[in-house]
């Protein structure tokens, strides 16, 4: 969304309201919650009131708004500062909101974005993977088998999407486990030298890979495209400065659904995640 179509959205609580329930986030009753009767009407700016069982409800009812105490307006505004990264504490200044608040606004989105993460897109054709360690303290041993570090796979799909997953370790059963169900077989798969991918074509797939002892890129045969989004992620996540291992997992989903939409209005995809989520 531009900046002059969210300012007049942004007009008034009102002009959000409608914008909030044409874009499906505030839910639009046709009966009673309570009763299913047909017949009620708007009692106050913010309620409806059935003319049957007399119970009223409010406009924020079985909505992401219910429990989210934040005028109509902030929670839009909240919406396009996590479209643009700005940090919970500038964010906070701007919406003049508590730092929880906003915090628990941001975080709202995240999660809506990991649930929204789908198991069903396939990766096929050119496919680059690799894996990567996350967080942990720096001292004591670094890359493959790092201490105290989060281990991740990722798996991109040449001029498409990446995906990462958490893993447990990174073992071949581990990392086969999730290339069979995340890439089409078939597809030609480039990876490093590392032992753990030495199976890949016993499951059905074309196999290259590139010795970077030697070099970084022979050809076609690289695998740039992964570790620059690792790269990405890494710098994104540094002003963090650090992570718990419990929201870890959302802040992940959150860089692989900017860097998969990337050539997309993220506002327009929030908004439809969330809609898809409630």
């Amino acid at each position: 969304m531009d900046l002059l179509t969210l300012s007049k959205v942004c007009a008034s609580e009102q002009e959000a309201e409608v914008f909030l329930r044409e874009r499906g986030i505030l839910k639009s009753f046709t009966e009673c919650p309570y009763c299913g009767n047909p017949h009620f009407g708007k009692v106050r700016r913010n309620s409806f009131k059935c003319f049957k069982c007399k119970r009223e409800w409010s406009v924020r009812k079985d909505s992401v708004l219910e429990n989210l105490k934040i005028p109509f307006i902030k929670f839009v505004l909240a919406i396009k500062l996590f479209e643009l990264e700005v940090s919970v504490l500038k964010a906070t200044k701007e919406l003049n909101l508590s730092y929880n608040t906003t915090h628990k606004v941001f975080m709202l989105i995240r999660k809506y974005i990991y649930k929204n993460t789908s198991e069903d897109d396939i990766l096929a054709g050119e496919v680059e993977m690799d894996e990567s360690y996350f967080g942990g303290k720096r001292k004591g041993k670094r890359g493959r088998g790092s201490q105290n570090k989060i281990p991740v796979f990722g798996i991109l799909e040449r001029g498409g999407k990446v995906k990462v997953e958490i893993v447990e370790d990174v073992k071949a059963e581990t990392l086969l486990k999730e290339t069979i169900k995340k890439v089409k077989r078939g597809s030609l798969i480039y990876t490093d030298k590392f032992k753990s991918y030495d199976g890949l074509v016993v499951y059905g797939f074309r196999h290259e890979r590139i010795d970077h002892s030697k070099r970084f890129a022979n050809g076609k045969v690289y695998i740039n495209g992964i570790e620059g989004f690792w790269s990405y992620a890494k710098g994104k996540l540094l002003k963090y400065h650090g992570l718990s291992p419990a929201n870890f997992p959302y802040y992940l989903k959150e860089l692989e659904f900017r860097y998969n939409n990337r050539d997309k209005d993220l506002f327009d995809r929030i908004l439809e995640i969330i809609k898809g989520g409630i």
